[in-house]
């Protein structure tokens, strides 16, 4: 059986979120998987890294692979912008 692409979508869409340090980022992908009720097993299985990674990731650990912390956003139904620091996507 194919492995989905992505989580299923949430009820209530985060909001976007100003990201400053590794423990946003955490913050932000603890609240998405939360919101799409799944745990942290099934989240880490559907994104293709292992359940110690997206702990790690969601305590903001600071030096983690950057690819991978966006293959998890990605799953997780999140796009992530780079945008002048002032001014909204």
């Amino acid at each position: 059986m194919p492995t989905p692409t992505a989580l299923p979508p949430s009820a209530a869409p985060l909001r976007p979120t100003l990201v400053r340090d590794p423990a946003d980022v955490g913050a932000v992908v603890r609240a998405a998987r939360l919101e799409q009720g799944v745990d942290q097993a099934e989240t880490a299985g559907l994104s293709g890294v292992g359940v110690r990674f997206l702990g790690e990731l969601e305590r903001g650990k600071a030096t983690l692979r950057l690819g991978l912390v966006l293959q998890v956003l990605g799953r997780l139904g999140m796009d992530v912008w780079i945008v002048p620091r002032g001014q909204r996507p």
